[in-house]
Parts: structure tokens; C-alpha cells; sequence
């Protein structure tokens, strides 16, 4: 019985989206690259590299913690590239209080690995300055029709 139930809501779900896909347009690089430029300033910057890589994540999210995992605990990652990280949250994680305590925080990027690599998760409130930047954020994301994370783009 159980099974008849998730496929019938599987069938449901997947005749219901099945046109969001014919939706989702991808902009064009240089666009994608000015768009991003313009919220530069909001960027948690980690690596020494020369090498630009934009990356969109959700510190709640498990692919997006596997990702910033991966580049911390290799070096040679880390040397080459400078990644420009973004904290755009996905709306089921609820992910709010957390992203607002890296943005906060004194030591962003520390406390982004603490909450991410460690899973040492911490929360705050949101204050004008923090939620503004998470809205500019946002709003590149959407005109970027981010849906996944992480998202990453490679400077070229």
C-alpha cells in the first residue's frame, strides 16, 4: 500500500513540474559574469589562488558541505583558486539564522568552515546589513535561475 502512495505522489509531482524545465533558461556567460560582479563585495573570499571561481552554496545543504569539504582539505585547491563563495539559501533547509551567523560573525570564513567541514552549526538574527546583503545575494540568484547548490561558476 505504502508504495502505491509514493508512486502515485511521484506521478503527481512529476506531471505537475514537468513544464519548469522548459522554463529555466540559463543567461548568457557574460551576463552571468556582470551579475555576479556586482555583488563581488558580499563574497566570502577563500584560497590564494589566481584562478576566480564564484560559487553559490546553502551551508545546510549536504551537496554544498561536501563541496566546501573537498576544497579544504586539499591544498593544491586551495593554491590554485580563489573561491568566491555566496550563501544562498534553499527555501526547505530553512537556513536562514545560520547564514546570518557566518555573515555576522567576525571571522566569516572560519565560521563557515566550523558550521559546514566541522558541523559545529551556529544561528543569529538577522540585522539590516546582513539582510540586505543576503537579498542583493538572492536576487542574482534568481536572475541566474540558480536551483541547485552548489552552483559554481569558473571565471575564465
Amino acid at each position: 500500500m505504502m508504495k502505491k502512495i509514493i508512486l502515485t505522489l511521484y506521478f503527481i509531482g512529476t506531471i505537475t513540474f514537468a513544464n519548469a524545465e522548459k522554463d529555466h533558461h540559463i543567461p548568457s556567460y557574460d551576463l552571468s559574469h556582470s551579475l555576479m560582479q556586482t555583488i563581488q563585495d558580499d563574497a566570502i573570499i577563500y584560497g590564494d589562488g589566481k584562478k576566480i571561481i564564484y560559487v553559490f552554496i546553502d551551508p545546510l545543504c549536504p551537496y554544498s558541505r561536501k563541496f566546501v569539504t573537498m576544497v579544504s582539505k586539499n591544498p593544491k585547491m586551495i593554491e590554485k583558486y580563489q573561491y568566491h563563495f555566496f550563501l544562498y539559501s534553499v527555501p526547505r533547509l530553512k537556513s536562514t539564522d545560520v547564514v546570518s551567523a557566518i555573515y555576522r560573525s567576525k571571522t566569516p570564513m572560519e565560521t563557515l568552515l566550523n558550521i559546514m567541514v566541522e558541523d559545529k552549526v551556529q544561528h543569529d538574527k538577522n540585522d539590516p546589513v546582513t539582510k540586505a546583503r543576503v537579498d542583493r545575494i538572492e536576487k542574482v540568484g534568481k536572475e541566474l535561475h540558480i536551483l541547485k547548490r552548489p552552483y559554481i561558476f569558473i571565471v575564465m
